[in-house]
């Protein structure tokens, strides 16, 4: 075997596990019921409504006065 035929080889066999590792740990983040739909059961907030309508939004800072 010449040594490009080597290298060839080793540069395919290194991809494929890389790539097969990264499916495997894509399928487990995803397993998780919180990962593969994070909205799922939770209403989106719209921030701009809130701030709009002179609420402070959660999670946020209060605006800031001159």
């Amino acid at each position: 075997m010449a040594r490009t035929d080597f290298l060839a080889s080793l540069n395919l066999t290194t991809l494929v596990i890389v790539l097969v590792v990264a499916g495997v740990a894509l399928l487990l983040f995803l397993r998780r019921r919180s990962n593969a739909r994070p909205l799922e059961g939770r209403e989106e907030r719209n921030v701009a409504a809130d701030l709009d309508a002179g609420r402070l939004a959660p999670d946020h800072l209060p605006p800031s006065q001159p």
